[in-house]
């Protein structure tokens, strides 16, 4: 049901060859935390092409499943990645897609706008920027992921066998948009809610293993290149 990232990634002026356009910002949010591993590539491409290393805005809330703030995460992951300090924008009180919004439309009007994001998250994330009117270019950069790709335990997607993802997908798309199977998740039970936390709790250690796995994953394709982190 979600559109092919080859057909809506739009960061590429050649995706074939990886060519970016120029980019003003780039922008990572919420739990995408395996998105930081495309902004820090798209970061090496700009510089390949001599471009100006561009913002990287990192917007979210409190994530209560990781007990930790996503902006902290992602800022964390991102410096491991490559992308200095210096160029990390970081705004903890953006939760809603409102406040981030708010956010990019103040700081960035006339830019030009990367937005990386989770295939899944695509869809609602483009009605959002095209309903609000931003005053900015927007383009966006879209992971190649499977659903074995997004059940995974980076994002603790795949706590109580699933039911977060389940939960995530109830929350970002509308009833009538929502597989049959997948309705009754729009307002999970109490004990459905038990279970996912649990499930965290107990794989705390599965967690920080694959968020390692995927960092040094990243980090050995940017050696190959001959990239420095």
């Amino acid at each position: 049901m979600l559109p092919n990232p080859h057909e809506v990634t739009t960061c590429w002026e050649d995706i074939k060859n990886e060519v970016p356009f120029y980019t003003d910002a780039v922008v990572l949010m919420d739990d995408m935390f395996d998105t930081v591993g495309m902004a820090s590539r798209l970061l090496y491409r700009m510089r390949e092409q001599r471009m100006d290393v561009p913002l990287f805005f990192i917007l979210g809330g409190y994530n209560p499943l990781m007990q930790k703030h996503n902006v902290d995460l992602l800022s964390c992951y991102a410096q491991e990645l490559g992308i200095k300090s210096k160029n990390l924008r970081a705004y903890y009180n953006t939760a809603s897609m409102k406040d981030k919004l708010a956010v990019l439309k103040e700081a960035l009007p006339g830019k030009t706008v990367v937005f990386v994001t989770s295939r899944l998250f695509y869809e609602p994330l483009k009605a959002a920027v095209d309903a609000a009117g931003c005053p900015f270019t927007a383009k966006y950069h879209v992971a190649h992921e499977t659903l074995e790709d997004a059940l995974g335990w980076v994002n603790a997607n795949a706590a109580g066998n699933g039911l977060a993802l389940c939960f995530k997908i109830g929350r970002l798309y509308p009833q009538e948009r929502l597989p049959e199977a997948l309705r009754c998740y729009k307002n999970p039970s109490l004990w459905d809610r038990m279970r996912v936390k649990l499930s965290v709790l107990l794989h705390k250690r599965r967690i920080k293993i694959e968020t390692s796995q995927m960092i040094r994953n990243y980090q050995r394709r940017m050696r190959r290149h001959g990239w420095a982190y």
